[in-house]
């Protein structure tokens, strides 16, 4: 009978519902005792029964529930924390929040696990996991990733001219950039690199125009493209990527050095170079000076 489905339904609902209920209170802190295999054992029959029966739309039902918990998680524990912060506070909650996320939408997977296999392949929807990064990324990246790349630009910069930083802060914000980013979301790892590269290029823009009015010899200029090529590559090697210190290093080399290589040697062949200077010079032949 139609009464007595709606009651199963709605009764296996709401076991489901208290299991996840009690996992934020755990989460949170509160005192609760903790999960026994019984307990976990009773959500994981209740997604797999709603899974299986033939009522049409117990899947959808369950995967709602699912999305539903990974967006109520958010709004009620991420962004109220978050919105009033800036710079490196907001970078700090920001890695802590994610890990915590991570973690809740760990157990919500392994809790729903079933409708992975029942419905989401069968209908071609993105995994669970896939949901876990898209609903962060939307509602959390969308409406602070202003904030975020600026209080990372300013460490960078920061650092750059010689302040002292949170470099562990820095890495662990970019893995976190890295981490979100998947099918179906944006992806702000590479939005990020944009930023991060036509920064270096304006910032290494401007220094070589410095060197450039106060005339510095080519020789000394170039022993100071070096040692601003090996302190970014130092820097570079702890929080990015293999593929974005690349990158960045091309950017550098090609501003400092590629861009304006017929000016530089014009100043080489009217001044010569002192000898230890050609095997720094070698060092860039790859480069086209001449």
């Amino acid at each position: 009978m139609k009464i007595d489905a709606d009651m199963m339904l709605n009764e296996k609902l709401k076991k489901i519902d208290d299991v996840i209920t009690k996992k934020k209170m755990i989460m949170d802190g509160h005192p609760v005792i903790p999960f026994t295999s019984a307990e976990k054992m009773i959500a994981y029959e209740c997604v797999y029964t709603l899974c299986t029966r033939k009522r049409r739309d117990s899947c959808s039902l369950v995967n709602e529930k699912y999305t539903n918990c990974l967006s109520e998680r958010i709004q009620e524990r991420v962004l109220p924390v978050l919105m009033d912060k800036h710079g490196t506070e907001l970078l700090t909650e920001i890695t802590r929040l994610w890990l915590e996320y991570k973690e809740f939408a760990s157990f919500l997977s392994k809790t729903f696990a079933d409708l992975d296999y029942f419905y989401i392949r069968r209908k071609r929807h993105p995994s669970l996991a896939d949901f876990m990064r898209y609903y962060f990324c939307n509602l959390v990246c969308d409406e602070l990733f202003s904030k975020l790349q600026e209080a990372m630009m300013r460490l960078i910069i920061q650092e750059r001219e010689g302040g002292q930083i949170d470099r562990n802060l820095l890495k662990k914000v970019l893995d976190f950039f890295l981490g979100a980013g998947g099918n179906g979301t944006t992806d702000y790892y590479e939005k990020l690199e944009q930023i991060m590269l036509a920064e270096a290029a304006a910032y290494y823009s401007q220094l070589s125009l410095e060197w450039w009015f106060w005339g510095d010899s080519f020789s000394n200029y170039l022993r100071k493209v070096d040692r601003c090529l090996n302190q970014e590559e130092a820097r570079a090697e702890f929080y990015l990527s293999q593929i974005t210190k690349t990158k960045l290093l091309d950017v550098m080399k090609y501003v400092l050095l590629e861009r304006n290589a017929k000016k530089w040697a014009q100043k080489q062949n009217a001044e010569g170079m002192e000898a230890e200077d050609q095997e720094l010079l070698s060092k860039y032949a790859s480069l086209k000076l001449e």
